[in-house]
């Protein structure tokens, strides 16, 4: 027969293992209720949803971005239409017209008898048709003798950069661009980028392709300009042109 003293040992262990359910069913019902909660939060985070996509404000978001849209198409054409995303030869007589009919506008002056201007012409072909942004062009130096005196053009290969019709910034030779005359394209879109002319766009397609000509020249990089004759002086590992 079970001592007084068991007896209550035992009736406190009952106790304790009633106490330990309550316990386990009050945090299970704890958890259950936590996860109802987050169900009715998700619910109604998932209405406010269906009901913004309902509203009102999201057709005016969607309508003034295809009105965006339909403005950026139509400066596109426009600046199409006034030659830009080519690059274009211009003779002396459209010159003016050119250099003040769009905001950006670059220009090489090269003679086709240098090398380094074809490859200058190489570059800004490509760079044309990336950047739509500004107009580039090409004038012949020896065909247009006003223009070369006015801007005081000496060596060639010559980038004139024009903002609003006005002279701004040039690149002479390849000095800026390494010195090199297989430079990598990049230098050049980031030296047009410096003035404002393109916005930089930096992706794979901007890489240097291989240049027919491999010529390592450390010089200035451009051939002297007197706009009369024309001739040859070699010295070093390369020639240096002169008018």
């Amino acid at each position: 027969m079970p001592t007084v003293g068991e007896l209550k040992q035992e009736a406190q262990l009952g106790a304790l293992e009633s106490a330990l359910h309550a316990a386990v069913r009050d945090y299970k019902a704890e958890l259950t209720a936590d996860e109802q909660k987050a169900k009715a939060k998700e619910k109604a985070f998932n209405e406010q949803e269906v009901d913004l996509l309902d509203d009102d404000d999201l057709d005016s978001l969607h309508m003034q971005r295809l009105q965006e849209l339909k403005l950026e198409a139509q400066r596109r054409d426009e600046q199409k239409r006034l030659g830009h995303g080519q690059y274009r030869l211009v003779a002396e007589p459209e010159f003016l017209k050119e250099v003040t009919g769009s905001e950006n506008v670059v220009c090489h002056f090269f003679c086709d008898d240098f090398i380094r201007c074809k490859i200058v012409d190489k570059h800004l072909g490509a760079i044309a048709r990336k950047y739509v942004e500004a107009k580039f062009i090409r004038v012949s130096a020896p065909d247009a003798p006003f223009f070369v005196q006015k801007l005081k053009i000496k060596v060639l290969p010559c980038i004139v950069m024009f903002k609003g019709g006005i002279a701004i910034d040039r690149v002479v030779g390849f000095e800026e661009l390494g010195g090199v005359d297989d430079f990598e394209q990049i230098k050049l879109e980031k030296r047009l980028a410096s003035k404002a002319m393109i916005q930089y766009k930096n992706d794979d397609s901007s890489d240097d392709e291989e240049d027919e000509v491999k010529q390592k020249s450390k010089i200035r990089g451009g051939a002297l300009y007197s706009g009369s004759k024309y001739s040859k002086k070699y010295s070093g590992d390369d020639s240096d042109e002169e008018w």
